[in-house]
């Protein structure tokens, strides 16, 4: 489209007519005088018929709503996945639960002797998946050297 053709064209009635071989490119008439001719981007300059047109916007809106029901099964996969995954930590929360009320029932249950030799038989407790707390370095020891600092040359108005 030729610059400025859209402005003077705002607000006025145009004709459009196109030849159904070609839609690539249609010619704009305001009272039955031709004024312009204005290209279709989409078609990169390629000479595309109305009927094939029609058949690309066709396959585009089939690829996109395939493309809109795989993104909404990707969706729903992921809300499934976190259900599980609360699902699950919540039923693992009551596991532990359960079995701390169980070991402190254990010492009611058997006498200390036996209560003993089931602690050595347990196996070791975890270690916490966190970082141990930060202790800081003593005061005044330091592991480096301070380096020295060059001044560039001013060349060339730096």
């Amino acid at each position: 489209m030729s610059p400025g053709l859209l402005n003077r064209l705002a607000g006025r009635e145009f004709e459009i007519y196109y030849d159904r071989r070609d839609v690539s490119v249609i010619y704009l008439f305001v009272e039955g005088s031709y004024v312009g001719e204005a290209y279709c981007p989409a078609f990169m300059g390629q000479r595309v018929s109305e009927w094939e047109a029609k058949a690309m916007r066709q396959a585009d809106t089939k690829s996109a709503k395939a493309a809109s029901a795989e993104v909404a099964n990707a969706r729903a996969q992921i809300q499934e996945d976190i259900e599980t995954t609360k699902k699950q930590r919540g039923k693992a929360l009551r596991q532990r639960e359960k079995a701390r009320q169980l070991d402190r029932q254990r010492e009611e249950i058997h006498p200390s002797y036996v209560a003993e030799a089931l602690e050595g038989l347990a196996p070791a407790a975890r270690e916490s998946l966190q970082l141990a707390e930060a202790i800081p370095d003593s005061e005044k020891v330091y592991s480096w050297e301070p380096l020295a600092i060059r001044y560039r040359e001013k060349e060339g108005g730096w």
